[in-house]
């Protein structure tokens, strides 16, 4: 059977903390379904990624250039180019964002922004790259209601506009977040590295999640 790639995507800062530990427990549970291989990228990890521009290179006949292989030919030679293969590449997509101010990172909004050629009117060789693939959300949050549900629904805005599928975490006992991984990292200290792995409702969540993405997957053959 050949395996399918389930990528994660963290838009945290900080590495090893809480939102990289509930992101790593959904992809965990996933790989425990057959045919599933998972792979994580950190946005921290890519500091020069431009903001889009909004100039629409992306749709015209500069995407064309060299083949098509630019996603992005304003900014062809940043970190996003090395992110590009690995959207095309994934059959899955899971975003995980730290809450801030009730939506997701900045890190995880400039990278929204850049896959507007992997839309339908993108021209290079990208366009389409997410289409009918499955996507769902992960958000970690001060407060148990924080704006973990409407970061959630700000990355299914981002799946719904590449014609993805949207999973949730529901169908099992205990989702505790029924649109994806809502997680908390209350009554802890926020600075507390390791304070989502006190939230046993909120990585249930998480790890519902992982399952729910990967068995779509396969199902979807």
């Amino acid at each position: 059977m050949e395996e399918k790639l389930l990528l994660g995507i963290s838009g945290s800062p900080r590495k090893g903390r809480n939102t990289d530990r509930a992101l790593e427990a959904a992809l965990q549970e996933a790989e425990a379904v057959p045919g599933i291989k998972t792979r994580i990228l950190y946005l921290r990890d890519y500091p020069h990624i431009h903001d889009c521009i909004g100039c629409y290179a992306c749709c015209g006949e500069s995407a064309h250039r060299d083949g098509g292989i630019h996603a992005c030919p304003t900014f062809s030679n940043d970190d996003m180019e090395k992110i590009y293969p690995d959207l095309a590449a994934c059959a899955g997509l899971i975003l995980a964002s730290p809450v801030y101010f009730g939506t997701v990172s900045a890190l995880m909004k400039r990278f929204m922004d850049r896959t507007e050629g992997l839309l339908r009117y993108g021209q290079s060789k990208y366009q389409y790259a997410l289409q009918h693939k499955i996507g769902g959300g992960i958000a970690v949050g001060g407060n148990r209601n924080a704006g973990e549900e409407w970061t959630i629904q700000t990355m299914h805005y981002f799946f719904l506009i590449h014609d993805m599928v949207v999973t949730g975490s529901g169908g099992m006992p205990t989702p505790g977040c029924y649109i994806g991984g809502g997680a908390t990292t209350w009554p802890n200290d926020k600075k507390k590295q390791s304070a989502v792995e006190d939230d046993a409702l909120g990585l249930q969540s998480c790890r519902n999640l992982g399952r729910n993405i990967a068995e779509t997957v396969m199902r979807m053959g």
